[in-house]
């Protein structure tokens, strides 16, 4: 069984569905989400994380499985230090009434290294889930980490760029 599957599996166990469908708390969950990553920033991941992440987050970028809010932070602020700019827009959101959510997004990136002074852009899916208060327990983003970031990486980029020419 995956990492995914583990944290699904008990997150079912544990939580079941933590609000119902259409309800004030389930707009105020994916508000709160739609929030901290609008703008994405280390001063941003410091005041929010608390209010948007639970303490025993499983979390999974495609680059890093974190799993704790500690960890999480951590990671965030890292990841937040290294761009001038980051913003995630979110297009559609999708519940499947059983408490899973579906988030379709646009992220723009400005790194601080990388490609620098151009916005890089990249699509991708989330999947969460909340626990009762809110808080995000569980995300599985799913997003083209090749477009999105690995293209603008010295030697791995051109390798990638040789790569897709050739597909």
């Amino acid at each position: 069984m995956t990492r995914y599957a583990e944290a699904l599996a008990r997150i079912e166990r544990e939580v079941g569905i933590p609000f119902p469908p259409g309800s004030e708390a389930e707009a105020e969950a994916l508000a709160r989400f739609r929030a901290f990553f609008g703008t994405f920033s280390p001063d941003r991941v410091a005041r929010l994380l608390e209010a948007t992440y639970a303490e025993d987050v499983w979390f999974d970028d495609t680059l890093k499985t974190v799993e704790g809010r500690a960890a999480l932070g951590h990671y965030l602020h890292e990841s937040a230090s290294a761009v001038e700019d980051c913003r995630v827009s979110i297009d559609d959101e999708v519940t499947n009434g059983r408490g899973d959510y579906y988030l379709r997004w646009r992220m723009m990136i400005r790194f601080k290294r990388l490609a620098r002074g151009r916005d890089t852009w990249s699509i991708g899916m989330s999947h969460l889930r909340f626990d009762r208060d809110g808080r995000v327990l569980l995300q599985q983003d799913y997003w083209n980490a090749a477009a999105g970031l690995y293209q603008y990486v010295p030697l791995l980029g051109a390798g990638i760029r040789a790569i897709q020419r050739r597909l």
